[in-house]
């Protein structure tokens, strides 16, 4: 382990031949739905720590997995498509991958995809785009009362939110809302919402701008758009 720098800081890791990034696709199911992000950062952690894979650590007196999680997904929520990029400091074959993560993950956390991606691409979280959601609620909704609420929204010129005592308009943050019919039938809402550093909309707040309550429905994350998927 080389020594602090004259600031007291730890060097970055030396360039080392068969450093891997890995990407992996996963879904956060009902079990995990109120397990906060930094909660889901540890339980990766320890996944990663008791994989047996080669996982690239940081250097330091407290070494730790490196790791980066795309986006925090709010308490309540679950999702099928959360990211997580991870190091290892050499090359395993992707099956053996799953099979090792998939052995040491909790109950549902769920391993649906793995890729290799680039060194030198940008972090997840500076990557984010555009997060999609599917809400599902717990009562019956009428389509044209739901639709005549989605309508109002998206005719408002802005929508003033206050969050974290800073003010800021919601109006522009909504890409897309729509009414759906799902597989059973039911009438639910698709949202595509802005997911930038600094620009995210909340599935919770466009909720609440129609009238309903988080207790009132069963917000899903279905997709993540990061800036490479426009290449």
């Amino acid at each position: 382990m080389p020594p602090p720098t004259a600031d007291g800081s730890v060097p970055d890791m030396n360039p080392q031949d068969g450093i891997t990034r890995i990407r992996i696709s996963y879904s956060k199911g009902s079990g995990l739905r109120f397990t906060g992000h930094l909660d889901m950062q540890r339980i990766w952690e320890r996944l990663l720590r008791r994989s047996g894979l080669p996982i690239r650590y940081s250097q330091g007196y407290n070494p730790r997995a490196r790791l980066n999680l795309a986006s925090a997904l709010p308490l309540g929520f679950t999702s099928n498509a959360e990211l997580l990029d991870f190091w290892m400091d050499e090359p395993r074959p992707f099956e053996e991958i799953y099979t090792q993560l998939a052995a040491s993950a909790p109950p549902d956390l769920v391993i649906n995809a793995i890729s290799q991606v680039p060194l030198s691409e940008d972090s997840l979280q500076s990557q984010m785009r555009t997060s999609q959601f599917i809400v599902e609620f717990y009562d019956s909704q009428q389509r044209e009362v739901l639709q005549g609420k989605v309508e109002t929204v998206l005719a408002a010129d802005s929508l003033e939110r206050t969050r974290r005592k800073k003010t800021y308009d919601l109006r522009p943050l909504i890409l897309e809302l729509a009414v759906e019919t799902g597989e059973r039938g039911e009438i639910r809402l698709f949202m595509q919402l802005k997911a930038e550093p600094g620009a995210t909309g909340r599935p919770d707040e466009v909720l609440e701008v129609l009238g309903f309550g988080i207790t009132d429905a069963l917000v899903h994350r279905t997709g993540i758009t990061l800036a490479t998927d426009a290449i």
